[in-house]
């Protein structure tokens, strides 16, 4: 193998690693330990305010993602609201429910920081909405647990490895194009 192409090719991997590792170091990724909702059990077609404490460096928007659903299938018309930091690190917003026939609701977390997105909806958190006081909107269903969760390991894993993967890529790519001549 020529010399210019074992350090090119030397070259591409060490700096597609240095990208790699100081990706994965550069700040504390957001975190939360739960959402409150108040009232627990709202109504339907009532405001319900979403209130969380997020730790992590930079934070710079907060957005809640809110479903309504009802006992055969979910809405697609997912609310996306803005939160306001209030103090510290708490954030919150309102939020008007919009079926008259949402059994249960689920919400998540999308937060910016660094100019990066997190999406929180693997720990989506659920919540009973309860019939309006005049009964007139069918019976409340049960979504099973309505307890609040954890966010998991919400970064993006294997961003790092695509790093490297591409960085690998060009270097192959740079090797045949002067093997060839």
């Amino acid at each position: 193998m020529n010399q210019k192409i074992k350090i090119g090719l030397t070259a591409t991997i060490i700096f597609g690693l240095m990208v790699s590792f100081a990706s994965s170091v550069s700040a504390e990724d957001p975190s939360y330990e739960d959402i409150e909702i108040d009232p627990e059990e709202p109504t339907r077609l009532s405001d319900v305010t979403f209130t969380v404490e997020l730790t992590g460096d930079n934070i710079t928007e907060v957005r809640i993602r809110v479903e309504e659903c009802t006992d055969s299938f979910c809405y697609q018309d997912i609310q996306n609201e803005s939160m306001s930091n209030n103090e510290g690190d708490t954030w919150e917003a309102t939020v008007t429910l919009i079926h008259d026939d949402t059994v249960y609701g689920t919400v998540w977390l999308e937060v910016l920081t660094d100019e990066k997105w997190y999406n929180f909806q693997e720990s989506r958190i659920e919540f009973d909405v309860a019939e309006a006081e005049n009964g007139e909107n069918g019976e409340n269903g049960d979504n099973g647990n309505g307890e609040n969760g954890e966010n998991g390991d919400n970064g993006t894993p294997g961003f790092e490895f695509a790093i490297l993967i591409i960085s690998l890529i060009i270097g192959i790519l740079v090797y045949n194009k002067k093997r060839i001549r």
